[in-house]
């Protein structure tokens, strides 16, 4: 996820926080220390409910990681590899390099989440038995962590995808049906409603009960619905683009360009000519970079004539596809590697270049001319 940092290293995944964590980690700590502790547990000192607030804060985003953690570690025995657990506004997301290939997998995956919430909600009652003054800050931030965690499951285990329970449901009916894009299709409905349903209460507790409850309430709604339609979006895409050879989709001939060619004439004569934004750099026939016009913006105008590309070509890594591999391999190595093209080899040889305009404007023909199947 862009705008990320990373933390620390468990099991061979990355833990990283998204820079809106931030946001709302002050939100929360504000509202339990202003709000939630003083209204169930009146007499302590300010202090003590801004400790007791931030600690409770740090916490629930730590049982946020272990709910996430679940599904990541179940992935990756099933196979899948995960780059990366990321802590954001909303909560937290793992990032898997590719979907279950088999319902079960996913049934499993997404099952064991809320499971990981239920069993913290189990262990933070236990433990706030301990404290023989049920009142003190302890007890009472035992209290409400088993609250949040039992909340947490509940929450995820509503039927709308993309939460718990609509991944559940996608692999019960993907199970019953054999059609992916079917299950996501109705459990990605299922969490369009519940998205909308949510925002109808959010404006309802804005007017009548309570306007931070109200505006919280609204934006899981807005997200949910949100997160549901690109969703379906997705499996859509990945369906149109499935078994569309690059060989019968990107031109094997594409210009190429050799190290010592000057940054000039690769724009008059690649850029300017061609109107590309990128082109492969090749020597003897062999992939040795790539050149895009970021690349270029950061040399002046008066040193293209005597800079040669090699000085500001992208050397590694470069990932690249071959011309017998579908589009959504092309399309799952943009979005893993964030980047904006791939160059095609066959056989160690540079043959191509395909980007992700290349990709939208084959799904915009698409749709222009009605096409279902390829």
């Amino acid at each position: 996820m862009k705008s990320s940092f990373k933390l620390f290293r468990v099991a061979g995944i990355d833990i990283g926080v998204h820079y809106t964590w931030i946001f709302i980690f002050a939100f929360i700590s504000w509202s339990l220390a202003m709000g939630f502790f003083p209204t169930a547990y009146p007499g302590w000192d300010t202090l003590t409910y801004w400790i007791t607030g931030v600690i409770a804060a740090l916490m629930l985003f730590v049982s946020v990681l272990l709910h996430e953690l679940a599904h990541s570690l179940v992935a990756k025995r099933r196979g899948i590899p995960v780059n990366s657990i990321t802590l954001f506004f909303f909560g937290g997301v793992s990032n898997l390099e590719e979907e279950p290939k088999k319902p079960m997998a996913e049934f499993t995956m997404a099952i064991v989440g809320p499971g990981m919430s239920l069993v913290l909600a189990l262990i933070f009652w236990l433990f706030s038995l301990i404290p023989a003054n049920e009142t003190s800050p302890l007890a009472a931030m035992l209290n409400y962590l088993a609250l949040i965690n039992l909340i947490l499951a509940v929450f995820n285990l509503l039927p709308g995808f993309p939460l718990d329970g609509g991944r559940v449901l996608r692999s019960i009916i993907w199970g019953a049906t054999g059609d992916l894009v079917k299950a996501t299709n109705i459990a990605g409905r299922i969490g369009q409603i519940l998205g909308w349903a949510l925002i109808g209460l959010g404006i309802y507790f804005i007017f009548f009960i309570s306007i931070i409850s109200g505006l919280w309430t609204v934006f899981i709604g807005w997200f949910l619905s949100g997160a549901a339609s690109a969703s379906r979006r997705e499996v859509a895409v990945r369906q149109s683009l499935s078994g569309v050879k690059v060989r019968d989709f990107v031109d094997l001939n594409t210009a190429t360009i050799g190290p010592e060619t000057t940054v000039a004439e690769m724009v008059a004569n690649i850029f300017r000519r061609h109107h590309g934004r990128a082109v492969p750099v090749c020597r003897d026939g062999m992939l040795a970079g790539i050149v895009t016009i970021t690349d270029v913006r950061g040399i002046p105008q008066e040193r293209w004539a005597t800079t040669p590309v090699s000085e500001i070509m992208t050397r590694q890594p470069l990932y690249t596809a071959a011309p017998e591999d579908d589009l959504n391999t092309v399309l799952k190595l943009l979005a893993q590697h964030d980047i904006n093209q791939v160059p095609i080899q066959q056989q160690g040889r540079c043959v191509g270049l395909l980007s992700r305009a290349d990709i939208i404007r084959h799904l915009q023909f698409r749709e222009e001319l009605g096409m279902s199947h390829r």
